[in-house]
């Protein structure tokens, strides 16, 4: 994976805890470092990992969902940042709409 930011984008869950993601067009699936305003969380039973832009991996350790539009978000601990896949909110039936200015999903 190689991390292609383009922006931050500020989410609030059901819990109104706002947390900060990196919008990311290069990313294969939501991830993050924390199980902070998840819900529907389940151990992660796959063969996948995260590679980092240096070339290592990060483990996945669990799955859960950032209500109201974030599945199936990995979690590794050693994540540094939040990321958020385009794709995949896309693919959640999200419309993603950027500017010179900003974006709005």
């Amino acid at each position: 994976m190689v991390v292609s930011a383009s922006s931050t984008l500020g989410l609030r869950g059901t819990n109104s805890l706002a947390l900060s993601w990196i919008l990311d067009s290069g990313a294969s699936n939501h991830m993050t470092n924390s199980l902070c305003g998840l819900s529907n969380i389940q151990k992660y039973c796959g063969s996948s990992h995260i590679k980092t832009t240096n070339g290592s991996t990060l483990p996945i350790m669990i799955v859960g969902d950032a209500p109201p539009f974030l599945k199936d978000v990995f979690v590794s601990p050693k994540l540094a940042i939040n990321l958020d896949f385009v794709g995949q909110l896309v693919d959640n039936n999200c419309d993603i709409h950027f500017s010179n200015r900003d974006c709005i999903v």
